[in-house]
């Protein structure tokens, strides 16, 4: 028995873990600028998977078009961005300014994510399918491009959503650093106090960061619909586990870490737990006569314990590692030999 899985199935976990690490950015950017545990994020996304199951319903039905790589997490991006926002302004801004503590904005998105759950679910059950006869839990795997890769032939998201992650945080990073708003917005980041203060108007940060976090999860929510077996906003309530995993893992203190710690923790659910199955059933089953079950849907258990142990030997996350100090020893130690 392989204990290594498929090239298809590596694909379709560097795509989630891809997903997971755009998620984990854009909580952990709201996290950063108004502190502020968004448990809406993952159903936000969902809008992202919604729209492009619309989009396949009444546009691309049959075409396996490009393009939808294209229109999809793009209107996604939008149409949650703009959910977003519309949250930030209408709920936890006002309950903010009413001195409501964090864990009372906390329950409110929350609440807001039990609200938005029922309603994208009713949308699917109530607006008809033009192509698709029913919208919830329709499965649109089939429906997007081929693409060879070493001979094998696999869904072309598998490619497309890596890609577009390393695009997305390319391009955020510029915006940060390139741009007069990307430097108000590091530096509300860093002291909002400071920065309204010399003149940054924070509220106008805090609103775009939230707008940013919605275009990140709508994006990824969009591309991520390809690999779910069925559109189905009660995804979210698995997926946010996740997020929030990653988020913790990167360290909360840092958007590039959230990245990293999203794709870390991704690949830990998918491929790490495909290992571990494997070799229980390739060493142990035989040689101990232990059941011969699988490990495959216990894939939370190492999302979480990776948290743990993360938590206990680096309790700001592996943004708080000092990695620098980690790289010299290492190279002293290849100097030593």
């Amino acid at each position: 028995m392989a204990i290594l899985p498929g090239i298809t199935y590596t694909l379709s976990s560097l795509a989630y873990a891809a997903a997971i690490g755009l998620l984990s950015m854009g909580l952990t950017l709201t996290y950063l600028t108004t502190r502020i545990p968004n448990f809406a994020h993952a159903t936000i996304g969902m809008i992202g998977s919604i729209v492009m199951l619309l989009l396949i319903d009444r546009v691309f039905y049959g075409s396996q078009s490009w393009l939808i790589y294209l229109l999809g997490p793009l209107a996604g991006g939008v149409a949650a961005a703009a959910f977003s926002v519309l949250m930030y302004r209408a709920i936890l801004k006002p309950l903010a300014d009413r001195g409501n503590s964090i864990i009372g904005l906390m329950i409110a998105t929350l609440a807001v994510d039990i609200i938005l759950l029922n309603i994208l679910t009713l949308i699917l059950n109530v607006v008809p399918g033009e192509n698709i006869p029913k919208l919830i839990g329709a499965n649109i795997i089939g429906f997007q491009p081929k693409i060879r890769v070493a001979g094998v032939v696999v869904d072309s998201y598998t490619i497309i959503l890596p890609v577009a992650a390393l695009v997305l945080a390319t391009v955020f990073h510029l915006f940060l650093t390139r741009t007069s708003f990307g430097v108000a917005m590091r530096a509300t980041i860093e002291n909002p106090d400071l920065a309204s203060a010399m003149g940054v108007n924070v509220n106008l940060v805090y609103m775009v960061s939230w707008a940013f976090s919605g275009f990140l999860a709508g994006a990824a929510g969009a591309l991520m619909a390809f690999a779910f077996k069925g559109v189905d906003p009660a995804v979210s309530a698995l997926v946010i586990v996740t997020v929030f995993a990653g988020s913790i893992v990167g360290g909360l203190t840092s958007i590039y870490w959230g990245l990293i710690g999203g794709v870390l923790v991704g690949l830990a659910e998918k491929l790490g737990t495909t290992i571990i199955n494997n070799m229980y059933r390739a060493f142990l089953v035989p040689s101990l006569g232990l059941p011969n079950i699988s490990l495959v849907n216990y894939e939370k258990v190492m999302s979480l314990g990776l948290v743990i142990i993360v938590l206990l030997y680096a309790p700001q996350g592996l943004a708080g590692v000092d990695w620098e100090s980690i790289l010299r020893r290492i190279k002293r130690a290849r100097g030593g030999e």
